[in-house]
């Protein structure tokens, strides 16, 4: 998953400097919904297309629960977004109405974008959002909608220039990004998506493709030019470092479950069960901890989605902004 710059940064992105790795931690300034792990597009990149777990929404009386329980531990930043397109949630205006009526102080979303129109974008600047990060992935028509199948290029257009002019016609503080995910197929296209969304977006997080915790294959993804440089991206075995979602969020699924990682697709990596347990008696609970004691550790091998991730694996100082030039 790509950063959202505008958060605050309390307690969020844990220190790459401290090497203790407490196993009992701090409770997170940040917590990820899962509102629908549902999707209307099929992109080759992502597993959510192969996905097995049986497809739903978080109830409103779930969600509430999970608002409450974060605002009496202080949690201030709330990502409204896992493995699905949350706009497709029948109630998710109400929901980051809820969620800023109780006090939540940034709430923040990734999505493709498609299912977005007039009436929508309308209720985003009613709700109270306080960023929009589009998936972007391509620099024109073609790729755009050969990468993220049964996505329109022009309707993203169409709705990103929408938002873009009533954020500024309103002088609303929405915030409006994208994510590109830098891959064999798209890299070239750099410029030409500079070229169209320099003047509507705010901020762009390329990333290089992943492999989401080994449960896409992604070699065929790269060139030899861009396998050159993963190279010396990829971290030798001994230099594998502990992932900070295990410190840095909280992550509920739409069942109420909480896993420690946002790619969770098939729900491999639990912990917690919002029915049974709080979000505080559960962050420091035995099986969270083991998680911990297993990264801080490096037995990686122990836990195979996270072993085979890329995630813990790469040298995240090392530039992307690299493979721009090739």
């Amino acid at each position: 998953m790509s950063k959202d710059t505008s958060i605050n940064k309390k307690n969020i992105e844990f220190s790459k400097a401290d090497k203790n790795y407490p196993i009992n931690a701090e409770i997170p300034n940040n917590i990820m919904v899962e509102l629908t792990n549902s999707c209307n597009l099929k992109c080759n990149f992502c597993y959510n297309m192969k996905m097995k777990r049986k497809k739903g929404f978080m109830t409103f009386d779930l969600f509430k629960k999970i608002v409450n329980q974060s605002i009496e531990l202080g949690v201030e930043n709330m990502g409204l977004y896992t493995v699905g397109e949350s706009f497709l949630h029948p109630q998710i205006f109400d929901f980051i109405k809820y969620a800023k009526q109780k006090g939540i102080k940034y709430i923040y979303i990734t999505t493709n974008g498609q299912v977005l129109n007039k009436n929508k974008i309308e209720k985003i600047f009613d709700s109270g959002l306080n960023s929009i990060k589009f998936s972007i992935d391509a620099g024109n028509k073609e790729k755009y909608e050969t990468l993220k199948i049964g996505a329109n290029w022009n309707k993203l257009i169409e709705v990103i220039k929408e938002i873009r002019t009533i954020r500024d016609n309103s002088n609303s503080d929405l915030k409006i990004f994208a994510s590109f995910t830098v891959m064999t197929d798209n890299f070239d296209e750099l410029k030409e998506y500079n070229n169209t969304f320099a003047n509507l977006i705010d901020e762009t997080n390329f990333s290089l493709v992943e492999n989401q915790g080994s449960q896409v294959d992604t070699n065929s993804f790269y060139s030899k030019d861009i396998a050159s440089v993963i190279e010396n991206i990829i971290l030798p075995i001994e230099k594998w470092h502990p992932c900070g979602m295990l410190w840095n969020r909280f992550i509920v699924t739409y069942e109420g479950y909480l896993t420690i990682c946002c790619v969770d697709f098939e729900n491999q990596l639990l912990y917690g069960d919002i029915s049974k347990e709080s979000l505080a008696e559960s962050w420091n609970n035995e099986k969270i901890k083991n998680y911990r004691k297993i990264h801080k550790l490096k037995e990686f091998k122990k836990l195979p989605m996270c072993y085979n991730c890329d995630s813990i694996k790469r040298d995240e100082k090392i530039d992307i902004n690299k493979l721009f030039s090739l």
